[in-house]
């Protein structure tokens, strides 16, 4: 009728977005709207990011987890009150294959991403607290000087120079030292949340655990307490997966 707007005419689309995430750069692709954007991963270009979308509000936002890189933008578009779930690099690539694309970009990965949202609807994720990423980063720390150590020992071992083994054996000191310091650390900030106070206190009451084991799962997994055993034993990577094809019945590993 004359003066009237039907309703297929406003009805808005349902926008999915996928944000590929580096160390400087967020891109971002809005589907079906086919609208591709970059900003830089830093607080001017979260905001950028966050006026982008709360023009057209998607129903769902897909990144992927790039170590530290996606935490700042994963953790301000989620205090707005946006819907992001992080997805493993890996299931988004194979999903890239599955739908027939080899080629690798940014952009590309972006759009992906927003392909996935609409298709799979992975569950929005909650990022970290603050205590909890503290945590993951001293532990972190912790176990890759841990590592140091152990390849410094090794190689004074093999040392035939005296002034080699000396300084060899002065680094470990060194790093010994700093585990020390981290170690308090750790203890200190474990302490005044009660939250990681009691998820430790649970672990090392379990046969077999120690403290240094309680704290590497508290950093690793963040989900124990929260989820159930056969997902811990998938998160872990300890589930049987099955492999069976045709009359073949695999050995699950």
């Amino acid at each position: 009728m004359q003066g009237k707007v039907s309703f297929q005419e406003v009805a808005m689309p349902v926008v999915y977005a996928g944000v590929d995430v580096s160390k400087e750069w967020l891109d971002i692709h809005l589907h079906p709207l086919g609208e591709s954007r970059r900003f830089s991963n830093d607080k001017t270009g979260i905001r950028q990011l966050k006026r982008l979308l709360a023009r057209h509000r998607p129903k769902s936002i897909v990144m992927e987890a790039t170590g530290k890189f996606h935490r700042p933008a994963h953790r301000s578009l989620w205090l707005d009150g946006f819907a992001v779930a992080v997805v493993d690099p890996l299931r988004a690539r194979m999903f890239a294959r599955a739908c027939g694309y080899l080629a690798k970009t940014d952009r590309l990965d972006a759009r992906f991403l927003a392909l996935l949202a609409e298709s799979l609807r992975p569950p929005a994720d909650t990022p970290p607290s603050p205590h909890v990423e503290a945590l993951q980063e001293l532990v972190n720390a912790r176990s890759a000087a841990k590592c140091d150590i152990t390849a410094l020992q090794n190689r004074s071992k093999t040392a035939t120079t005296a002034l080699l083994r000396g300084e060899l054996n002065r680094l470990v000191r060194r790093l010994e030292q700093h585990v020390e310091r981290l170690d308090k650390e750790i203890e200190r900030r474990v302490g005044e949340d009660p939250q990681l106070y009691r998820k430790a206190e649970i672990l090392t009451s379990i046969p077999g655990i120690g403290r240094v084991t309680a704290l590497a799962l508290m950093a690793g997994m963040d989900e124990l307490g929260s989820c159930s055993g056969k997902q811990a034993a998938m998160l872990a990577g300890l589930a049987p997966i099955a492999n069976d094809s045709g009359a073949r019945t695999g050995r699950r590993s």
